[in-house]
């Protein structure tokens, strides 16, 4: 991420020698020859032809955090470089950055497992991730007698298994600072980490995120967010002017978790996430506010700069709006809202195209002065532009959409080495290998995209692909696949090598529908004899799909 916005050479992560009989997708992202179809548009660099690229990179990714990942040897703390620090160096994978972003990087990788895990039913990716939650509830966490208690420390400086120094704007001493956006992402995460694996420790903590939330929130206007972006957390201070900014949506998404689970004050969630949600709609949304795309204020390296835009708050809007069967529920305006985010991210942080693909970058002001960070965009943000195309391509049926998506992932795989090494940026960034950018919140994008477009999965193989709730147990067999939901109620997207005669959800079997309005499973056949499943079930989490 973001990164104090300097721009330095790193001859470590350009390719020992570049072929002249190669060609690249552009001379900034030159870890994979360009792969084209028969028009000369991007395709993804590895095995397009079995949709295999998205797989790869996830399997890629992955497994460098499950076994590649080492344990700190500069200061002797012996944690995995993701506890301490943000960035690690491409040549020792020690630890490298003055600043680590843990709550949203701990967050978006949940937001991967639970799409991961179902997919693949890698227990070790559950294992990891639980490392990260634990260290951050035992290391990361505000007193109980703070005016903000029990919530998540956004930063730590350099290398240090305690939380909470090093926020921006402030002193590097200084303790105390929170970001309000990242209590409501890992609010989040840790409700859906309390799903996946049914302990308790993690409802409580998601608990502590939204009552703190729900407590401070204010209706907000063109200057003022529904929650101060940066706060002291022990007096509930604004640190540093900063009342504008942050990602809503993830506060918003705590609040709907723990509204379905029926969790905590349900009544106070409720009028925080209605207050927040009308900010939305009357400012960022209306375009008639003074605050119309001001989408200002994320990162935790950032100082306040109001003018300074960004593509993750708006598209993490679109995705809140999206992520639900209807979505003119919350929003009667959502088609021409999410269409508008879109074309507004590509319009103002669009790099390229290339090859047909467009890349997305980060950040800039009006005047491009002050930006971030590459010429060729950055692949996790590029993915996530590209993953909202595809949920709004489900929604809308727009081609243009569906195209966007998957030239924009295909862009993306780029980024992810051979190795394991995933990059953020350009060659010429220095600082290129953050766990959030290449990692967490990179991986999560391919997941929904194919979650929206089963096409995009991979030819032959069987995956489950998306759930309305939370998967916490999969098998998978020669012809067959079994799994449990958190949720009795809750719908399946999935794709099979073969065409199932048995679906059953418990003891009962379900029945084929030409649409699911009620209980059942629709069929769509695709070429080559594999077939995308679709499943509603009401009564039970218990499903098996059998030939």
């Amino acid at each position: 991420m973001r990164r104090r916005l300097a721009v330095l050479v790193a001859c470590v992560t350009f390719p020992l020698a570049v072929r002249a009989d190669e060609v690249y997708v552009n001379a900034q992202v030159a870890w994979h020859p360009v792969v084209l179809d028969a028009q000369g548009r991007l395709l993804a660099w590895y095995q397009p032809e079995k949709s295999l690229g998205y797989d790869q990179v996830l399997r890629l990714g992955w497994d460098f955090i499950e076994h590649k990942v080492p344990r700190d040897t500069r200061h002797g703390t012996g944690l995995k470089i993701y506890l301490i620090n943000s960035v690690y160096d491409p040549k020792t994978l020690q630890g490298t950055n003055w600043q680590h972003n843990p709550a949203m990087v701990f967050a978006s990788f949940v937001d991967s497992l639970v799409g991961w895990f179902p997919y693949s039913g890698d227990q070790e990716a559950v294992e990891a991730v639980r490392e990260m939650l634990d260290h951050q509830l035992a290391h990361g966490t505000t007193p109980l007698d703070w005016e903000w208690p029990g919530v998540p420390f956004a930063t730590n400086c350099d290398d240090e298994p305690d939380y909470g120094r090093c926020i921006q704007n402030m002193p590097r001493e200084f303790y105390g600072g929170i970001e309000t956006d990242k209590v409501g992402e890992l609010g989040t995460a840790y409700a859906l980490f309390y799903k996946l694996t049914g302990e308790r420790k993690y409802l409580d903590a998601a608990l502590r995120c939204a009552h703190a939330l729900a407590k401070h929130v204010r209706a907000g206007d063109a200057m003022h967010t529904p929650w101060t972006f940066r706060v002291d957390a022990r007096t509930g201070v604004t640190l540093a002017l900063e009342e504008y900014g942050g990602n809503v949506a993830g506060s918003l998404r705590l609040f709907e978790e723990l509204i379905r689970l029926n969790a905590g004050d349900v009544a106070a969630f409720r009028k925080a996430r209605d207050t927040a949600w009308q900010w939305m709609l009357d400012h960022p949304l209306n375009r008639d506010s003074p605050a119309w795309n001001k989408w200002a204020g994320y990162f935790e390296d950032v100082s306040r700069h109001t003018d300074d835009v960004n593509q993750l708050t708006p598209m993490m809007a679109a995705y809140y709006i999206l992520n639900r069967d209807d979505p003119a529920e919350i929003d009667p305006q959502w088609m021409g809202h999410v269409g508008r985010l879109l074309d507004w991210v590509r319009i103002k942080l669009g790099r390229g195209p290339f090859f047909g693909a467009q890349a997305i970058d980060e950040q800039a002001t009006p005047d491009a002065t002050f930006g971030c960070c590459s010429r060729a965009g950055q692949g996790d943000h590029t993915a996530r532009w590209a993953a909202i195309n595809a949920l709004y391509f489900e929604k809308t049926r727009d081609g243009q959409a569906r195209e966007d998506a998957f030239r924009s992932l295909n862009y993306g795989t780029y980024f992810a080495g051979s190795d394991g090494r995933i990059a953020c940026c350009g060659v010429d960034y220095g600082m290129s290998y953050w766990f959030s950018d290449g990692y967490s919140d990179y991986m999560r994008h391919f997941q929904w995209a194919m979650g929206a477009v089963p096409e995009f999965a991979p030819v032959g193989q069987n995956h489950v692909l998306r759930s309305s709730s939370v998967v916490q147990k999969v098998t998978y067999g020669d012809r067959s696949v079994a799994y449990r939901t958190f949720d009795a109620a809750a719908a399946e997207v999935i794709r099979l090598n073969f065409k199932p005669s048995h679906v059953i959800a418990g003891s009962t079997p379900l029945a084929e529908h030409s649409d699911l309005k009620s209980e059942g499973f629709k069929l769509q056949p695709l070429p080559g004899g594999d077939w995308v499943v679709r499943i509603r079930h009401t009564n039970s989490g218990e499903i098996s799909i059998k030939d």
